[in-house]
């Protein structure tokens, strides 16, 4: 092997190692960037603070309490445990809004009643969310308070069928997600809360 063929592939090898380290610095630096903004919602909606924000003068809608952070309106952090989620709550369920994370449906309501969520059936987000069993604990923080639900109920519907996301008296946390592979078809995963 000549001289000139072994420095193309060193190069190249060098080129690789570049992109390989180049690709991971992004994704450690969106992760960080990540939890650090889960964090400051977590340490901003806390319990002590919802009586502040809520007698706030300034305050005239729901989305003056809400931070926003890279343009998006944050209701919430949603908390998996089973699955090893955390993820930040977007209001809205456009394509655009889930491909950030997690969206709330803006029917539903913020806290008391049928919360609605949905998010993508990615790795990165709900892709083991069919794993989760009657029990499994799942915590809700928003602007308006905290709440831990139970889940009681793990099923798939029509991509239709919408009327598990009607608001109720009791205090119930819908989750949807698509089902791989089987485009008519959504996850429902329902859980109530624990008192």
């Amino acid at each position: 092997m000549n001289k000139r063929i072994k420095r193309v592939i060193i190069l190249s090898i060098v080129a690789i190692i570049i992109v390989i380290a180049i690709i991971a610095s992004y994704f450690i630096v969106k992760n960080r960037k990540n939890q650090e903004n889960i964090q400051n919602v977590l340490e901003t909606y806390t319990e002590d603070t919802v009586s502040d924000r809520l007698n706030n003068d300034e305050v005239t809608s729901a989305n003056d309490l809400m931070l926003k952070i890279d343009g998006e309106t944050v209701l919430g952090v949603i908390k998996i445990n089973k699955i090893d989620y955390e993820g930040l709550i977007y209001e809205g369920t456009s394509l655009d809004t889930l491909d950030k994370g997690v969206g709330h449906f803006e029917h539903s309501p913020y806290l008391n009643g049928n919360v609605c969520l949905a998010g993508h059936n990615y790795k990165n987000c709900w892709a083991k969310l069919h794993t989760l069993e009657s029990g499994d604990l799942i915590t809700y923080t928003s602007f308006l308070g905290s709440k831990q639900y139970k889940v009681n109920q793990v099923i798939k519907i029509a991509e239709t069928d919408w009327s598990l996301l009607e608001n109720t008296d009791e205090n119930i946390l819908t989750l949807i997600t698509c089902v791989k592979g089987k485009p008519s078809q959504r996850l429902c995963v329902q859980a109530v809360e624990v008192h």
